[in-house]
């Protein structure tokens, strides 16, 4: 005599039915689990960048240079300006495809970003790691030039909130320092390669 039965029959049939919704639910969720594609995306989309490319960045930075020496009343504005030009086709490294490092100014400060996972910068700023007057003053212009390219309605303010974030850095070792402007968040710590400047988008 055959003794073998159908698989549901091996269970009685109020079991059934909550048997057959478990399964079925079991094949719905596995149909519905997302890919590794929605998953970067998902990342992606909840990283509040600056919405600005690096290479774009580096094009309002470099218009934007003259425009802070001109309103600075800075008598060599016309020297100045060209020695603080990025050059918009060496800002990242293949070994480095993540973060944008390149530098400005006779006291060579350098600028220093960090892409998100869409190519933006997700934040950038100035890092000041020399001690001389002059490299100060050149870490403070290029700070301004920075806030001037991603925020509005501060200018005049600016250096002003700059300097005053920067001596409270340096007072307070150990913390950072920051202030929102609009929808954006400048900030300034001491780290281990010298004094950083950043803004980024709040989160």
């Amino acid at each position: 005599m055959n003794m073998r039965r159908p698989f549901f029959r091996l269970f009685s049939c109020p079991l059934r039915l909550p048997l057959m919704l478990m399964l079925a639910t079991l094949a719905l969720l596995a149909g519905c689990k997302p890919s590794n594609a929605d998953r970067v995306a998902a990342i992606a989309a909840s990283e509040k960048s600056l919405a600005m490319s690096p290479t774009l960045f580096a094009t309002r930075f470099n218009r934007s240079v003259r425009e802070v020496l001109d309103d600075r009343h800075d008598d060599e504005a016309a020297r100045m300006a060209p020695l603080f030009v990025m050059d918009v086709t060496s800002l990242t490294s293949d070994d480095q495809r993540y973060v944008l490092k390149t530098a400005v100014g006779p006291a060579r400060t350098p600028i220093l970003g960090a892409l998100a996972r869409d190519g933006d910068l997700r934040s950038v700023g100035a890092l000041l790691t020399q001690r001389s007057e002059g490299a100060r003053e050149e870490f403070y212009l290029c700070a301004e030039i920075i806030s001037r390219v991603f925020t509005e309605g501060a200018n005049d303010k600016l250096l002003d909130i700059i300097k005053r974030l920067t001596t409270n850095a340096l007072n307070n070792p150990g913390q950072k320092m920051s202030q929102n402007i609009g929808d954006k968040v400048l900030s300034v710590d001491i780290v281990q390669s010298g004094l950083l400047f950043q803004i980024e988008h709040q989160q």
